[in-house]
């Protein structure tokens, strides 16, 4: 099974971890959600770097980057995405994102139309306001959980609603690179939830319907089948934007990339090459 080259690189005294998946074409750049790592999208990665250039970063605070103590904004991830591009020198970026990693690409897209050429949206979040940070302290407050050996993650990630869907080699995936073992001598998933501490953060209201109308670069918003209500303004953004698609991938929900990575490669690969895209996959 092919595997990426991993690398690094340091801005402002913050150390950055990406992998390279190679390939010919455009350069493709995926940014993970909260809670997630580079290596989430290994199994999207392996179909995609056919027919383009893929690099996915580790966001601060995520897998092997730079953890920090204190809470991260949008404008700091969008800065962190922004960071990544200029010491890589890349040009012509398909920006590929999902859910806060969505989010940071667009605010970062707004700003610097010019680091990306086209624009794939992993249902981003739409709104930041105090319920929704209310609902992710709430989480916060729960103990981390942790694991007393891949086998007992592994069996978890087979069986639990929400990811139970995941295919077996995106299961294997994040059993054996978005791990580490822990000062408890525990298994755990490389994210801290410093990164998401809201009290440090403070009020970051956001909508996101505003940023999206105001970039004017191709955009795709893909949807999961079964959240199609709770995208329902984002879907019907996309349908009276000029420059804004919409493409729903049946038979899967918020982690879309993970339960159908070949559907989804093949609806970037398409979006990439400027080729017709169905409305529904």
């Amino acid at each position: 099974m092919e595997s990426p080259s991993s690398k690094y690189l340091v801005h402002n005294g913050l150390k950055s971890h990406y992998v390279d998946w190679s390939g010919d074409g455009p350069t493709a750049l995926l940014v993970h959600g909260g809670m997630r790592t580079c290596r989430s999208f290994d199994a999207m990665a392996r179909r995609l770097n056919h027919s383009a250039h893929v690099l996915a970063l580790d966001l601060i605070g995520h897998g092997d980057s730079t953890w920090l103590e204190e809470g991260y904004t949008y404008e700091d991830r969008a800065t962190d995405i922004h960071n990544f591009i200029t010491e890589t020198r890349l040009e012509n970026v398909c920006g590929i994102g999902h859910s806060m990693g969505g989010t940071a690409i667009s605010v970062l897209a707004e700003k610097n139309p010019e680091r990306f050429d086209k624009l794939i949206l992993m249902e981003p979040v739409m709104q930041n306001d105090k319920s929704s940070r209310e609902m992710l302290a709430s989480r916060l407050e729960k103990p981390r959980r942790t694991y007393e050996n891949l086998d007992e993650l592994r069996e978890l990630l087979q069986s639990h609603p929400v990811t139970n869907n995941w295919t077996s080699e995106v299961i294997e995936d994040v059993v054996q690179h978005e791990t580490y073992l822990n000062h408890e001598n525990r298994i755990d998933i490389k994210w801290s939830p410093s990164t998401n501490y809201r009290k440090v953060i403070g009020n970051e209201d956001m909508d996101l319907k505003p940023v999206l109308k105001n970039i004017s670069l191709p955009m795709l918003l893909v949807v999961g089948g079964s959240r199609t209500s709770e995208f329902e303004e984002a879907l019907s953004l996309a349908e009276n934007l000029d420059n804004m698609q919409s493409v729903v991938i049946a038979d899967t929900g918020h982690n879309m990339y993970m339960e159908r990575p070949d559907a989804v490669a093949e609806v970037a690969r398409k979006f990439m090459q400027s080729s017709p895209i169905p409305k529904i996959v």
